[in-house]
């Protein structure tokens, strides 16, 4: 990567002078957003005709019918249209290689080595290439070249069997969560092999890798203790759904919606004696019940009684109060409430707001501006940073081929009727 002292203080980010290919056909474009957030240059391609990905999730707007999809995970990066299941387009592909530090691609193990422009080949146009392949289930093993849903991915990955109640089936989170955690974990393991390629830059020759990314890995790795729980213990991790794990702890109703709250053994003995002092000082009907010495034993607290009666006494205390005043006032005596956010609560919070956390963008596709969610994250000396929306399909057409591969412009023409570009 390039030196920060040779790079000008206003392109100064993290991956300035890395490009990326993106390939991605879902939810993995995540990754390259990443990187491009972090400067890199990420060239989107995309299928000549319309891809799912521009057409799914959509929104109807007064202005337009748009893909939410699109708009968030291709902030940042520029949009070219090319075949790649045709020699010109892969001719076109190669030449962009030579040029570039990574691939990201989720196309089915075996694909671009059967088109001819496999890791191989891409190695051959470019030794320092980086090839990012992100399936379901990995490049080798007896279900490599399966498809898979994020629903499967989730299934496969065994994260599924702990989302929802214990009287209901498994439940998904909302989202394309197993595929961006695919997409996460590809970004992180790109800036581990670009680290390594600057390690490896001897004699002026950079030397790449292929990196093989299984998203049910990335899922499995979700897990956290419960597959050690498995093999030490032989117990199966369950459904606990929003079920209080004991009193003082779980999520509850108010006024305006529901807070969450860690105050029992989970959180700290002194944080449970504060909140029964709390609701018992409001005068809530049966709050002076909590300061009975029952509820300093944890096996009561724990007990289906005990969660039920504590969560029917609060109930009471929470029902003429609003999620942001119990926030404040719970917070203020070091209890750890916290409310549960709507979209719309978080696009006004004061705290992302005041840190400057929301952009505006102008979008082309509605051409008007759009307020988006920045990066998670400050980087002092390379910030990261939000400098376009989401392009057209092919915006950058002309300014890749014309005037940076050398294609003359009826070139370009000839192979834009022919349904190459």
């Amino acid at each position: 990567m390039p030196s920060s002292s040779n790079i000008p203080a206003t392109d100064r980010a993290a991956l300035a002078g890395i490009r990326v290919l993106d390939l991605a056909d879902n939810a993995v474009a995540y990754a390259s957003r990443l990187l491009a957030d972090l400067g890199a240059e990420v060239i989107r391609i995309e299928p000549p005709r319309r891809n799912g990905m521009r057409t799914a999730p959509l929104e109807v707007t007064q202005d337009a019918v748009v893909s939410c999809a699109d708009a968030f995970w291709n902030v940042n990066k520029k949009s070219i249209t090319l075949d790649l299941g045709c020699a010109d387009g892969r001719r076109l592909f190669g030449g962009l290689v030579a040029k570039s530090d990574v691939v990201i691609e989720t196309f089915a193990p075996g694909t671009l080595s059967d088109w001819g422009i496999g890791y191989e080949q891409m190695k051959s146009r470019n030794p320092g290439i980086i090839l990012v392949s992100v399936t379901p289930y990995g490049q080798t093993g007896p279900c490599a070249k399966f498809h898979a849903t994020d629903l499967t991915l989730l299934a496969a990955g065994g994260l599924l069997s702990l989302g929802g109640y214990p009287e209901t089936g498994p439940v998904a989170v909302a989202g394309q969560q197993g595929y961006l955690a695919a997409a996460i974990f590809g970004a992180v393991a790109t800036l581990k092999a670009l680290l390594e390629r600057q390690g490896t830059n001897h004699g002026g020759t950079n030397h790449g890798q292929w990196l093989d990314v299984s998203g049910q890995e990335c899922i499995a790795f979700a897990l956290e203790d419960a597959i050690p729980e498995w093999y030490l213990n032989g117990s199966i991790r369950r459904r606990t759904g929003d079920q209080a794990r004991e009193a003082g702890t779980g999520v509850y109703p108010c006024q305006d919606g529901y807070i969450s709250m860690v105050a029992g053994r989970l959180g700290t003995a002194k944080a449970f004696k504060t909140l029964v002092q709390w609701i018992a000082d409001s005068g809530t009907p049966g709050g002076s019940e909590l300061l009975d010495a029952c509820w300093q034993d944890f096996k009561f607290r724990q007990s289906p009684h005990g969660i039920a009666r504590f969560a029917e006494i609060f109930g009471a205390f929470c029902a003429s109060r609003g999620k942001q005043e119990l926030y404040r006032e719970g917070q203020a005596l070091q209890i750890a409430i916290a409310p549960v956010n709507t979209v719309a609560d978080i696009v006004e919070d004061p705290q992302l707001r005041a840190n400057g956390y929301f952009h505006s963008l102008h979008d082309d596709a509605l051409d008007r501006d759009v307020t988006m969610p920045g990066p998670p994250y400050r980087l002092g000396r390379t910030p990261a940073t939000l400098r376009s929306a989401a392009p057209l399909s092919g915006r950058h057409n002309r300014a890749i081929y014309v005037e940076e591969l050398g294609l003359s412009e009826g070139d370009l023409c000839a192979l834009t009727s022919a349904g190459v570009v």
